[in-house]
């Protein structure tokens, strides 16, 4: 509970920073905003990071959000949930190559 608390107020604290930032040109505001958001701990953030998943920032960002909550997962004690393979259809299944004339066999 500290851990997260101190983790949303450095996000905080460069959020404040970041949004300065966006008007002083000594200090990279899109950059700090962008490690506000990374080091917050909050509900909403897997849903923004869900959103914008599919772009290269986004992706990075996902994977290690990922990472971490399945380090504090088994920091914990827990292991993911993973889910079964689906059955195999019959379209997915590899096919046995067609001959093209079965009488020279």
């Amino acid at each position: 509970m500290i851990r997260k608390a101190a983790r949303n107020t450095a996000a905080a604290a460069c959020l404040l920073v970041g949004i300065a930032g966006l008007f002083l040109p000594v200090i990279q505001g899109v950059a700090m905003i962008v490690l506000a958001v990374v080091i917050a701990d909050f509900e909403a953030k897997e849903r923004l990071l869900e959103r914008y998943r599919h772009t290269r920032l986004g992706r990075v960002l996902w994977e290690r959000h990922e990472a971490r909550k399945a380090r504090d997962a088994a920091r914990r004690g827990f292991t993911p949930a993973v889910e079964p393979d689906p059955e195999p259809d019959s379209e997915t299944l590899p096919q046995p190559p067609l001959d093209s004339n079965p009488a020279d066999k």
